[in-house]
């Protein structure tokens, strides 16, 4: 049943290896993100508009002394301008890392990615055998 995989292991191989960490990175910053996150206010310092019409905004906060930026998936309509402040979570170990916190997703995409590819690894090998 399984045999038809065998003339596209080199493809799922090429496709599911990099697709599957991928999703464990990201599944992994999330988790992180979730277990050790800290809410802080930052200050947007910069809000470029896209060509696609969308608003990216940047965002300064600073943690024991240092600043770091958060960069913002893009906004239809920003809820913050220049100089106004937005809830940025970022994690306590690597606070470079951070996030809009109302930009926050459930995380199921990366999971159902990673499935996927992983379940497409596991039936090539076991096509194999």
């Amino acid at each position: 049943m399984l045999e038809g995989l065998h003339s596209y292991a080199i493809g799922v191989l090429i496709t599911a290896v990099p697709v599957l960490v991928g999703a464990l990175l990201f599944i992994w910053r999330d988790v992180n993100l979730r277990r050790r996150g800290v809410v802080v206010r930052a200050k947007c310092v910069e809000s470029k508009r896209t060509d696609k019409g969308t608003v990216r905004l940047r965002l300064l906060y600073e943690v024991e002394g240092v600043q770091y930026y958060c960069d913002s998936l893009p906004f239809l309509s920003p809820p913050v301008g220049v100089g106004q402040r937005l809830d940025v979570i970022y994690d306590a170990k690597i606070p470079g890392y951070s996030e809009v916190v109302h930009q926050r997703t459930s995380g199921w995409v990366p999971k159902i990615v990673g499935t996927v590819a992983g379940v497409l690894l596991l039936l090539t090998g076991i096509s194999y055998l």
